[in-house]
């Protein structure tokens, strides 16, 4: 799908590439490069990366050409490739930045040069983790995190790449950053819950998970955080200071709403059998035996199951209702 935000940028970088590359001589090349402009801010990405490849092999000097590739590469989902793109601009364009010693402070155009160069850190990050190369991601991301630290998408993104390459308490403090400045990113809610939860930080995981579902109740990550909701709530039962019934419903909720998600495997069975018995717990003895039926279909040769299948034998004298104080 055409991105006008890549369009945008590609349509104002023209000036200044074209400003920089002096050997843009032969009318040949100049033609093909005014196509690669053309096909840009048309968002035609496919004859961007025909056009803007046909000006780079005219004039491989000019790296300009490689930061409108990028654009084009990224707006069709070819993360490697606009990686690729991105990287070639940015290493260019930071030896220019080097010889010039970055001075003078007023020259518009190595100001442009270094908005650009940013940009482009940043979308090869973004590419790159988009491509699961995590590692190559991470100092890009950081490199532009540090130079725009007020930007949550790239600080989400990095704590993606923490996460991924084990770096916990790193990916803690990026989500925890996007949570503050930015909680409509719903994404950074659920994977702060789920480092929490992993931590054992129970009363924040849970705050963090369900707010994460708040948001983005049919979100990617439902299934999950429903799981661990209903994990903390069954562990807080009789905890000091916590009522019973609060957690016994949040409980009942939050597996039922994964049971929705995941109606098969192991971890149905466990919500099933959870399920049940809550349901037994309140005297619900038709809900108890749904759920105890389904749990010995899922899991047959479970440790519980004999259990289970004597209670079920038995339920008009084991389903009695509510436990009496």
């Amino acid at each position: 799908m055409p991105s006008p935000l890549s369009a945008r940028v590609f349509a104002a970088a023209v000036p200044l590439t074209l400003a920089a590359a002096p050997k843009l001589q032969d009318p040949a090349g100049l033609a093909a490069f005014r196509a690669c402009e053309a096909a840009g801010q048309a968002s035609d990405w496919e004859m961007a990366v025909v056009q803007c490849g046909e000006a780079l092999v005219a004039f491989p000097g000019n790296f300009g050409i490689h930061y409108f590739l990028g654009f084009a590469h990224q707006a069709r989902q070819e993360w490697e490739r606009a990686a690729l793109a991105f990287e070639a601009f940015v290493s260019a364009a930071d030896a220019e930045v080097r010889e010039d010693g970055g001075e003078p402070e007023d020259d518009r155009g190595q100001a442009r040069l270094r908005d650009e160069v940013a940009l482009a850190v940043r979308s090869a990050g973004i590419a790159r983790l988009r491509a699961g190369d995590y590692g190559t991601a991470l100092p890009l991301l950081a490199r532009a995190a540090e130079s725009d630290p007020t930007d949550p998408e790239v600080t989400f993104f990095l704590g993606v790449a923490q996460l991924e390459l084990g770096q916990d308490d790193e990916a803690i403090g990026s989500f925890s950053a996007v949570v503050e400045t930015a909680p409509h990113i719903a994404a950074a809610l659920y994977f702060l819950g789920r480092l929490r939860y992993q931590v054992g930080d129970y009363a924040e995981a849970v705050i963090r998970l369900e707010q994460y579902l708040a948001a983005d109740p049919q979100g990617p990550f439902r299934g999950e955080a429903h799981w661990r909701a209903g994990s903390i709530a069954l562990r807080s039962l009789g905890a000091e200071g916590e009522g019973a019934q609060a957690p016994v419903e949040r409980a009942a909720h939050h597996f039922s709403a994964f049971l929705e998600t995941e109606s098969d495997g192991a971890r149905a069975a466990t919500a099933n059998y959870f399920l049940a018995t809550i349901a037994e717990e309140v005297g619900n003895c038709a809900e108890a035996r749904r759920h105890y039926e389904r749990f010995l279909e899922l899991a047959p040769d479970h440790e519980r199951a004999a259990e289970v299948a004597a209670y079920l034998a038995h339920e008009d004298t084991r389903c009695l209702g509510p436990s009496t104080p």
